[in-house]
């Protein structure tokens, strides 16, 4: 499992940036059983019309992303943006969580 950690103001590039390291970092996800990114200690700060962009992003990296479950740990109102995402990019196993333990269990079963 591969785990990122956001802290403090965290922007849409930011995001963007974290994603494009992971894909080039790692050539062959399939190899882990999932990704948890964690913003439980970051403050969010993007506009919506932003969530369009990740979609498409993720949607162009689908390849690299089939079969992982990806889970995102959170505690703001922001939740609904995961499972907007998840909705635009059936394909994908998105899914929010409010603790890291809750989506590492869900992540490891």
């Amino acid at each position: 499992m591969i785990i990122r950690r956001f802290t403090g103001e965290s922007k849409f590039e930011d995001i963007m940036e974290s994603w494009n390291v992971l894909l080039t970092r790692y050539p062959n996800l399939q190899e882990f059983k999932g990704i948890l990114t964690v913003f439980l200690d970051a403050e969010l700060n993007h506009e919506d019309r932003n969530l369009n962009l990740l979609v498409e992003f993720l949607k162009n990296s689908l390849d690299q992303l089939k079969d992982l479950k990806i889970a995102i740990v959170m505690d703001t109102p922001m939740v609904t943006n995961t499972i907007i995402v998840g909705q635009q990019v059936k394909s994908l196993q998105i899914k929010p969580f409010a603790t890291v333990e809750a989506a590492m269990q869900w992540i490891n079963s």
